[in-house]
């Protein structure tokens, strides 16, 4: 081997003997070698418990109106005042045998908007504190003006009957005055109305809730009665006539109900929008308010083409009124004992109002007040908690969706963290393509498919309906909580209104129908919307405060 070689060769076994040796040092080192540093992964998102403890019913009520001392509000006697341009809305009180010794007298409430109102301090009508006079209580009735003088027509009701100086239980008394605001002065020269003699009336009870009106230039009573007809004892609205509110004649049977055999039909009314007048009453047996509507303020009167209720099972004792250009209609939305929504309701609660328009066939239609709706329009910013099931969003800049849901009791829905604010109002456009079950919204929601309050939508049964039970036990057959009937069709956009003030929960859909609820669970708690074996788009969903 030349010295070329020879070097060569040298240095090749100096390099391959240096580099065995550095790996040797290395693979027995393992503290040498530097050990990759891995991303962290991200954390899972916190979502946040839902809640469904409501707080304690307040009663600083601004819409939907408690009485002075935020005593419950009972029947309703609404009169618009031309002289003042305001809206009275004398009411029964509920004071009973309490320190005033007073038995249901009548209160007043004065608005322009129904949005805000004043509280008349004075007491309009007294009971008597002598328990053989007849009016040792009070109950409803209707306030009409004549030639600037105010006739407060109530029923006097003596519930000490039978005893042996109380005869009857019940008959229609008088009183005046020349202020709407001012306490009314009993006309003692008045002849007690009591039920017809000899005719086959109750002749000792149910005789109530007078409600005077004014039509070409006679003036109508009507009395809720009851009476024998067709061999039949049934709730009837009986009628008498004068010409100047003093002396009243008998004219007989108003209403009886017709082809349906009702116990009392409660706080009658007569009123008229357009050309068409209809007859309201309250069924005392379903608590709901029911109308009939007619071309004559004296019938025959027919069924609306439609739903006969306004509203559900928690509006009752219903009156409408007008200005002349816009009208109303109001009534109470009962409490419930301790303030639970399992307890049971109680007589009076708080002021309800809708605005009253007519369909295209006459029908009546319920509506949110003007100046409630434009009294709450300060945004409020929603905090979303978590979104189950199938669900799109729509729109990136608002809380628009898709919810899919493809089979029975198969929950997909949206919610949001609770609105902590004493009164507010849910905005939101809705329409569907299928739905096999329903949807809606959530409220009070304890979990996300079960212990919630539904208010929901089902087209198949074509109804709104409030339903408290747990969703497990809803079915076709169940008894809503409260309910009203709305017509669905598919690929519809309907605009949904839901003002919720404390505990009373008002929906509003198309501007046609409105269903009035007490919900405790609605207050400061979790809520959502959902689709159940249903395809629904809920489009721009808002919440805005006054």
């Amino acid at each position: 081997m030349n010295l070329k070689n020879k070097i060569k060769f040298f240095i090749s076994t100096f390099l391959l003997s240096l580099f065995l040796g550095l790996y040797s040092c290395e693979s027995n080192d393992d503290k040498t070698i530097p050990k990759p540093v891995l991303p962290k992964p991200n954390p899972e998102p916190t979502v946040k418990n839902l809640q469904c403890t409501p707080q304690i019913e307040q009663s600083d009520y601004s819409i939907y109106k408690l009485g002075s001392d935020a005593k419950r509000i009972g029947d309703l006697m609404p009169i618009y005042d031309a002289a003042s341009n305001k809206f009275y809305l004398y009411y029964l009180k509920d004071v009973w045998d309490d320190n005033s010794n007073q038995r249901h007298p009548w209160y007043a409430l004065s608005t322009t908007d129904f949005s805000s109102y004043k509280e008349i301090s004075s007491e309009i009508v007294s009971s008597s504190s002598d328990r053989c006079d007849q009016d040792f209580a009070i109950g409803s009735g209707s306030v009409i003006v004549k030639d600037n003088k105010y006739y407060a027509f109530y029923t006097a009701h003596n519930p000490n009957f039978p005893s042996s100086c109380v005869n009857t239980k019940e008959g229609i008394m008088l009183a005046t005055s020349s202020n709407p605001e001012a306490g009314f002065t009993k006309n003692k020269l008045f002849t007690t109305i009591y039920a017809p003699k000899g005719l086959q009336f109750d002749e000792q009870d149910n005789f109530r809730d007078p409600y005077v009106f004014e039509d070409g230039g006679t003036y109508y009573m009507l009395v809720s009665a009851r009476a024998k007809i067709g061999g039949v004892f049934k709730g009837v609205i009986s009628y008498y006539t004068s010409k100047d509110l003093l002396s009243w004649s008998y004219d007989g049977i108003f209403y009886d109900g017709g082809t349906k055999t009702y116990t009392v039909m409660e706080t009658p009314q007569v009123f008229k929008m357009g050309s068409m007048y209809y007859l309201i009453f309250s069924d005392i047996d379903s608590r709901k308010v029911t109308y009939r509507k007619s071309s004559s303020a004296i019938g025959p009167w027919s069924r609306p083409v439609d739903s006969e209720f306004l509203d559900g099972k928690d509006f009752y004792a219903a009156k409408a009124v007008t200005d002349g250009k816009d009208a109303f209609i109001m009534g109470w939305t009962a409490r419930t004992e301790n303030n639970l929504d399992s307890g049971v309701k109680t007589w009076g609660g708080n002021l309800v109002v809708h605005k009253l328009k007519q369909n295209s066939n006459t029908d009546l239609m319920l509506t949110i007040p003007d100046a409630v709706s434009k009294g709450i329009q300060t945004n409020v910013t929603l905090e979303l908690n978590r979104k189950i099931g199938v669900f799109e969003k729509t729109d990136v800049n608002k809380e628009s969706y898709k919810l899919t849901s493809s089979s029975l009791n198969n929950i997909t829905a949206v919610f949001y963290e609770p609105i902590d604010a004493p009164r507010y109002l849910i905005s939101t456009t809705v329409s569907y393509s299928n739905s096999n079950k329903d949807f809606g919204f959530f409220l009070g929601a304890c979990d996300e498919n079960n212990n919630v309050i539904s208010l929901r939508f089902i087209p198949s049964e074509n109804k709104i309906s409030l339903d408290k039970k747990p969703r497990s036990s809803l079915s076709g057959t169940t008894i809503s909580d409260n309910e009203t009937f709305f017509k669905f069709e598919p690929n519809v956009d309907y605009d949904v209104k839901v003002v919720i003030e404390n505990s009373i929960v008002v929906i509003y859909v198309n501007n046609q129908v409105a269903l009035s609820s007490r919900v405790y669970g609605a207050t400061n708690t979790s809520w959502g919307v959902f689709a159940d074996n249903s395809s629904v788009f809920f489009k721009t969903i808002t919440v805005t405060k006054p």
